[in-house]
């Protein structure tokens, strides 16, 4: 089976040019993170300024909220590793380069 062969475009960015465009979208994915974890606070916080009383809390109430947020921050963690993952493979596209500069 061959190689399946790219065609010619007009414009192509340099790896340079890629290497920026790849760390950009990890910072702004790391930016959207950050939001949606800020959001899960404030989640946390109004539920718990709501009952400042703690007579009117029920504990299904407690364990419903408490299993929302956990649920978010574990997809929060898987989405770090992926993009930990995507980091690493862009550090290794830059240590290449040098290699094949050499």
């Amino acid at each position: 089976m061959s190689m399946p062969q790219i065609p010619e475009e007009k414009f192509r960015p340099s790896l340079e040019e890629v290497v920026i465009d790849l760390l950009a979208s990890i910072a702004l994915e790391e930016t959207a993170l950050s939001h949606l974890i800020h959001a899960e606070a404030e989640k946390i916080q109004m539920f718990v300024g709501q009952y400042k009383d703690s007579s009117f809390i029920s504990s299904k109430e407690i364990v419903a909220v408490n299993q929302s947020v956990n649920r978010m921050m574990e997809t929060i963690v898987m989405k770090e590793w992926l993009l930990l993952k995507k980091l690493e493979d862009v550090l290794q596209i830059e240590v290449q380069e040098e290699w094949d500069e050499e």
